[in-house]
């Protein structure tokens, strides 16, 4: 027999404890999911829904995703909810550094885990979306819309006076983004003044408060004064006619 014929069955043999090797630690140790294995990667499968909600208040953006995932998928979310964690926000800043117009920043982003709804949650502050003069705002959300393939115009976003919203699917998976802006008289409509919005950017106006109207006190009407010595003459008026009929009868 040739040496090459030795060889091959001492190599299956190698290769059959390796492999069997393997899979004793995969028991032993167990296969964490890939977000947990390499930083910044958010794992795909087992979602099954998002909702995004993002509202104005002033120059800041207060932005919160909420996805829902199935059962195995949660569960090993929550065996490891720092690495998720970490992961998920990774995630947000290196697509928000991305797509950013003006260098929009998030601040204060946690994510936090509902085990009710085998939900997790991200929050943060966007700052530095928004610009403000003289009472007229305008604000980018291309770092909201860009990473998904949307567009306000395109892909229809509803319009109303309190903002924009869209309710489709993205990538199969169901999506409700809200975009809640300030209360206007009018709808923000697209390309309309002063409020409307673009593409991928909306502007409003808002209108200066106005002084609180300050009471003026009704003066009060002041008597009208009596002439001077009018008592006096009214008196001395008396008088003379008491002495007049004083001497009248002392005539008769």
């Amino acid at each position: 027999m040739s040496e090459k014929a030795h060889k091959k069955p001492k190599l299956k043999s190698a290769i059959a404890i390796a492999l069997t090797a393997i899979c004793v630690c995969a028991v032993l140790i167990g296969v964490s999911p890939l977000w947990a294995a390499q930083s910044g990667v958010v794992p795909e499968t087992g979602l099954l829904e998002n909702n995004i909600t993002v509202e104005v208040e002033g120059t800041i953006i207060h932005y919160q995703k909420q996805s829902f995932w199935n059962e195995s998928e949660f569960s090993a979310i929550l065996e490891n909810k720092e690495e998720f964690k970490n992961a998920v926000i990774h995630d947000f800043n290196e697509k928000l550094s991305k797509h950013h117009e003006r260098g929009e920043y998030a601040v204060g982003a946690g994510v936090e885990f509902d085990e009710m709804k085998k939900a997790t949650v991200l929050k943060c502050d966007v700052h530095d979306a928004i610009r403000e003069s003289d009472g007229e705002y305008y604000a980018t959300f291309k770092w909201l819309l860009v990473h998904f393939g949307l567009d306000f115009i395109d892909d229809n976003f509803e319009e109303s006076k309190e903002g924009l919203s869209w309710d489709e699917e993205v990538d199969g998976i169901p999506m409700n983004i809200s975009i809640k802006l300030p209360l206007q008289e009018t709808v923000y409509a697209a390309w309309e003044q002063p409020v409307g919005h673009c593409h991928g950017h909306v502007w409003w106006t808002m209108p200066a408060t106005p002084s609180p109207a300050v009471a003026v006190p009704t003066p009060s009407p002041s008597p009208t004064p009596t002439p001077p010595g009018f008592e006096a003459i009214f008196a001395i008026i008396g008088i003379l006619a008491v002495a007049y009929l004083i001497l009248r009868r002392n005539t008769h």
